[in-house]
């Protein structure tokens, strides 16, 4: 039986929506105003949302029944429906409210109908148990929060779901970086196959030159040039893109740690490109030096919807900013092609690397999985391109909030690099993956 990629698979979130005849006595009116919120959020069913209506006691008796564990998001239309809001959600733990009374939650004449109705105090009302339970309960206040926290769900449980290859073993100088699947498997849930690299060699070395024609062809003809290297050494690169393709095919998987640094000596040729690949695609990830923690922090990112997804080591200045460098990167980035050169891989001076130009004066988030799968960090800043150091090809300044504060909360070398702000996603997920968060956000919780 075929392996359906976690990031294809959907996990939707369940929105309940609460209306009273008492604050709505009108039947159609009712339904009207329940429609009509659904539709205001943007979370009718046919968009994956798993959306209830209640408005009477039996109705909440019944969808009770279902004794669901996961979260869910609560909407009160109403006064009157805390009893019907706590009877629902009595067997959820992780759940989140949204005040779509408040102005900046909702537009009018929504938002001013809701709190007309009392809304607002059968929200706080409810939110109010819900800590005093000991539940993990969210407040949002606006639509952009609904849908991050709907995002991350489904990112987490595509997480942990997901399965990792781990090819060879993890460089010895990555000393923050879990070894352990069993330790991923307890705390995460991800599935950790390791695999030898000697496994990857052999079905690296069937490849013919025809075979990876295609790869090569594209990395050459989108190249803005080629320095010390031929097109010879881009062939023998690409061979190792198809044998990490088919490994992933081979063992269901979806992404893996590469122990790249080893892979050289072995082969004489780099990863680079194959990694490259691997996270520009749509389906799959690949973690360079055998960084796990890398590779769950890649995939719960692209889980999360961003479609640029780089490892990275960061220089941190004092200035509030960090430079961040490396010899692979991907070469799409906010839907649009990145211009890149071919050269030798940095450290090594051997096999292909590509040095890609990132974009500047956009925000980006630096992420990082740590503490053996115990913590998140998820630092929030804007690109710029600077002179080029002398380290790593691919490089790109971000400008954080503090210098101190990445010191203070640091997880280890590599982090991350995404366009776009991910801090409350990653908060989000933390709490569904029983992370401890360093991330910056204004989402409040108990």
């Amino acid at each position: 039986m075929s392996y359906t990629k976690q990031l294809s698979t959907a996990y939707p979130m369940s929105v309940y929506l609460f209306a009273s005849p008492v604050y709505w006595p009108d039947a159609k009116k009712r339904a009207d105003a329940l429609q009509g919120v659904e539709a205001a959020m943007g979370i009718s069913a046919n968009t994956g949302w798993i959306v209830t209506h209640i408005d009477s006691q039996a109705a909440a008796d019944l969808d009770a029944q279902s004794d669901c564990d996961a979260p869910c998001i609560v909407v009160a239309l109403s006064g009157g429906v805390q009893p019907w809001m706590k009877q629902v959600c009595q067997s959820r733990q992780q759940l989140a409210v949204f005040n779509a009374y408040l102005p900046e939650a909702l537009p009018l004449p929504f938002s001013g109908q809701l709190m007309h109705a009392n809304a607002h105090p059968s929200s706080t009302d409810f939110f109010a148990a819900c800590r005093i339970a000991g539940k993990q309960v969210r407040w949002l206040c606006a639509l952009q929060e609904v849908h991050d926290y709907a995002c991350s769900w489904q990112a987490a449980s595509r997480l942990k779901a997901a399965r990792f290859l781990k090819v060879g073993e993890t460089e010895p100088w990555v000393i923050n970086s879990c070894r352990d699947p069993k330790t991923i498997a307890e705390t995460i849930g991800s599935t950790v196959i390791p695999v030898e690299r000697d496994s990857l060699y052999k079905v690296y070395e069937t490849i013919s030159d025809e075979e990876a024609t295609a790869e090569a062809q594209r990395w050459n003809e989108r190249s803005d040039s080629l320095t010390n290297i031929s097109y010879s050494d881009i062939l023998k690169a690409c061979k190792v893109t198809i044998a990490m393709r088919r490994a992933l095919d081979a063992h269901q998987a979806d992404g893996l740690s590469m122990a790249c640094f080893a892979m050289i000596g072995d082969i004489d040729t780099t990863s680079c490109l194959a990694l490259s690949a691997l996270n520009d695609s749509a389906s799959d990830i690949g973690a360079c030096e055998g960084d796990l923690d890398a590779a769950l922090t890649l995939y719960l990112l692209k889980a999360m919807g961003a479609d640029f997804v780089w490892v990275s080591n960061p220089i941190i200045h004092a200035d509030n900013s960090i430079d961040l460098t490396h010899c692979t990167a991907p070469t799409c980035a906010c839907g649009t092609a990145l211009n890149y050169k071919l050269m030798r891989h940095h450290e090594s001076g051997r096999g292909v690397s590509p040095e890609v130009v990132l974009p500047e004066g956009l925000v980006a988030s630096a992420t990082r999985i740590g503490v053996n799968t115990k913590e998140v960090v998820c630092y929030v800043g804007m690109t710029e391109r600077k002179a080029k150091l002398p380290a790593c090809h691919t490089q790109i300044r971000l400008h954080v909030e503090s210098s101190q504060r990445v010191l203070d909360t640091l997880l280890g070398t590599h982090l991350v690099l995404s366009y776009g702000d991910y801090a409350q996603r990653i908060e989000f997920a933390a709490q569904f993956l029983n992370l401890r968060s360093h991330s910056s956000t204004k989402c409040k919780t108990n």
